[in-house]
C-alpha cells in the first residue's frame, strides 16, 4: 500500500512537472514564431517599400527626361525607354505617356502627334467618368508582348483617372487604386489580374529649371499585383508564410495580390501580423500569417515526448527529469540564438548602409570640390551660379559672381617651385574664404583663377565692396610656413578682380562671360584692382 502511494505521488509529481515543462516549451516556440513572423513582416515590408521607390524613381527619371524635350516625339520617348525591360521591372505591363485634351481638341491632339512620329494613332474618345476631360495615351511600349493601348482614352477607367487627377493637383506621385487594366480587360476572367497604375506629372523647363506652369502630361507604368507580388513578395515569404496586400482605405479593403507558400494554419490568430506602408499618396495593408511550415520548423512533438516521458516508472524520473530540462534549455537556446542572429543581422546592415553613406558622401565631395584647396570645383560653382538665377529671379534679387585672377603668381611658381606655388594657392584660398561671408560661395577654376558667388545684395555698389575686400585680403605678404619659405614675402601676389552683376545677365553664360571680360580688363588697367563688367 506503501509502495502504490509512493508511485502515486511519484507519478503525480512526475506528470504535473512534465505538464508545467510542456506549457514552457510550447510558449518558447510561440516565442520564436512571432520573432520569425516579426522579421519575415519587416522584410517583406521592407521589399515592397523598395521595390515602390525602385518604380518611382524610374518614373522620375522618365518625366525629368520627357520634360526636357522641347518638342517630344515618338522618337524620343523610345530612346529615353529603350533600357526600360521586365528583367529592370519585373512586374511591369508597360509604360506609358499620357495627355489630357477636352472633347474639342481630340482631333487636333491626333494630328499633332502623328505629326510627331507617332503615325499609326487614333485616338478613341469615351465618356469621361470625371468632367469632360479626356486622358489619352498616346505613347505606348509593353514589356510583355501583349497589344498596346496608344490611342485608349484613360478617363474610362475611373481608378486610373483618380490617380492621374491626384498627380497633376499635387505636383508628385501617385498610385491608382486596384483595378483590371485596360489592356488586359478583353482576357478570360481566369487571366485578368487586379493591378494598379503608377502615375507621374511631366512639367516642362523654363529659365534653366522645372515650370509647373507647364504642365504636358503624366508617365505612367501599369503594375499587375499578382506578378508585383510573385517578383517582389514570393522570395520573402520562403516557404513560410502568407502574404497579402491589400488597399487600406478606411473600413474598404480591396485586395491587390496574394502569396502564399504552405498551407494556413488555424488557431494561430496571435501570429498574425498586419503593416500598413504609406506609398504613392496611398496606404497598403501588408498582412502576413503563418503556414504549417513555419510553426513545423518548431518541433512541436517536444511538447507530447515531455509528456510521455512524465509517465516514465519511478525509478526513470531523475533520468526523465533531466532529458526534460536539457530539452527546456535547448528550446531557450534556440531562441536566444536565433534573437541574437537577428540582432547581429539588422547590425550589420545599419552597419554597411552607415559606410554606403559615408562613401556616398566622400565621393560627392571629390566630384565638387577642388583636391589642392577644398574649395568649390568648376562644375559646383556652376551649379551654384544656376540655383542663385532660379531663386533670385523669382524673389526680384541681385547676386554677383566675381572672377579672380591672381597678378605675380608666376614668379613664384618660377623661382620657389610647384610646392611654393601650392602653398600660396592654398594661403589665397583660406584669405578668400575670411573675407567672403559663409553664405557666400568660393571657388577655384583650375590653376591660379579663382571665382566668388556673392547672393543677395542689398545694393550693387555691395559688389563692388565685396570686391574691395578681396583684393585687400589677398595683396597682404604672404605668410611662410607649411611649404612657403620666407623668400615668398619678397614675391607680392595680388589680385584683379572682375564683376558681373545679374540684373540684365541672360543666362549663366551670360553672367561668367561678363565676370571673365571684367577681370581682364581689371588687369590690363593695372591690376590689384576690380572692374564692373556691363552688357
Amino acid at each position: 500500500m506503501v509502495t502504490m502511494a509512493v508511485v502515486a505521488v511519484v507519478l503525480v509529481i512526475g506528470a504535473g512537472l512534465s505538464v508545467v515543462t510542456a506549457v514552457l516549451v510550447r510558449q518558447g516556440e510561440r516565442r520564436y514564431a512571432g520573432q520569425m513572423m516579426d522579421r519575415y513582416t519587416d522584410d517583406a515590408l521592407a521589399a515592397v517599400a523598395d521595390e515602390v521607390g525602385d518604380y518611382q524613381h524610374t518614373l522620375a527619371d522618365l518625366a525629368v527626361g520627357l520634360g526636357a524635350e522641347t518638342d517630344l516625339t515618338a522618337a524620343d520617348f523610345a530612346a529615353l525607354t529603350s533600357g526600360l525591360n521586365r528583367q529592370r521591372l519585373p512586374a511591369a505591363a508597360a509604360v506609358t505617356f499620357v495627355v489630357p485634351a477636352a472633347d474639342a481638341g481630340t482631333a487636333a491632339l491626333q494630328a499633332d502627334w502623328r505629326a510627331r512620329g507617332a503615325t499609326d494613332l487614333t485616338l478613341t474618345p469615351v465618356s469621361p467618368v470625371f468632367g469632360t476631360e479626356h486622358a489619352f495615351a498616346v505613347l505606348d511600349r509593353s514589356f510583355d508582348g501583349r497589344n498596346t493601348i496608344a490611342g485608349r482614352d484613360l478617363s474610362q477607367a475611373a481608378e486610373a483617372m483618380e490617380a492621374l487627377r491626384i498627380a497633376r493637383d499635387s505636383g508628385a506621385f501617385a498610385i491608382s487604386r486596384s483595378y483590371v487594366l485596360l489592356r488586359d480587360r478583353k482576357l478570360p476572367a481566369a487571366a485578368q489580374q487586379r493591378s494598379v497604375t503608377l502615375v507621374q506629372p511631366v512639367y516642362g523647363f523654363a529659365d534653366g529649371g522645372w515650370d509647373p506652369r507647364q504642365f504636358r502630361g503624366w508617365i505612367v507604368i501599369s503594375l499587375r499585383g499578382t506578378d508585383f507580388m510573385t517578383a517582389t513578395l514570393q522570395a520573402q515569404a520562403r516557404g513560410s508564410v502568407q502574404l497579402t496586400l491589400t488597399e487600406h482605405d478606411g473600413n474598404q479593403q480591396q485586395l491587390i495580390a496574394t502569396a502564399s507558400a504552405g498551407t494556413p494554419e488555424a488557431g494561430t490568430a496571435a501570429l498574425d501580423r498586419d503593416r500598413v506602408i504609406e506609398v504613392g499618396q496611398r496606404s497598403w495593408l501588408l498582412s502576413v500569417s503563418p503556414t504549417d511550415r513555419l510553426l513545423s520548423a518548431n518541433d512541436r512533438r517536444m511538447t507530447s515526448l515531455t509528456l510521455t516521458g512524465g509517465i516514465v516508472v519511478t525509478v526513470l524520473l531523475a533520468v526523465l527529469v533531466g532529458t526534460l530540462t536539457s530539452a527546456r534549455d535547448r528550446a531557450v537556446a534556440q531562441v536566444a540564438a536565433a534573437t541574437l542572429a537577428l540582432r547581429e543581422d539588422i547590425a550589420r546592415r545599419e552597419e554597411t548602409e552607415s559606410r554606403l553613406r559615408t562613401r556616398e558622401t566622400e565621393l560627392r565631395h571629390l566630384a565638387l570640390h577642388d583636391p589642392l584647396t577644398g574649395l568649390a570645383n568648376r562644375a559646383l560653382f556652376w551649379e551654384r551660379v544656376e540655383h542663385a538665377f532660379a531663386t533670385h529671379q523669382r524673389a526680384g534679387r541681385t547676386f554677383a559672381v566675381l572672377f579672380i585672377d591672381l597678378d605675380g603668381f608666376k614668379p613664384v611658381n618660377d623661382r620657389l617651385g610647384h610646392t611654393a606655388g601650392d602653398a600660396v594657392l592654398c594661403q589665397v584660398a583660406e584669405r578668400l574664404r575670411r573675407a567672403t561671408r559663409s553664405a557666400d560661395t568660393v571657388a577655384r577654376l583650375g590653376g591660379d583663377e579663382f571665382a566668388v558667388l556673392v547672393e543677395q545684395l542689398e545694393t550693387q555698389g555691395d559688389a563692388g565692396i565685396a570686391a574691395h575686400r578681396i583684393i585687400t585680403a589677398v595683396e597682404q605678404p604672404l605668410e611662410p610656413g607649411a611649404g612657403l619659405p620666407a623668400a615668398a614675402t619678397e614675391l607680392p601676389v595680388t589680385a584683379s578682380v572682375g564683376v558681373a552683376l545679374s540684373g540684365d545677365a541672360l543666362d549663366v553664360d551670360d553672367i561668367l562671360r561678363r565676370a571673365d571680360t571684367a577681370m581682364y580688363a581689371a588687369k590690363s588697367s593695372g591690376k590689384g584692382r576690380y572692374v564692373i563688367g556691363d552688357a
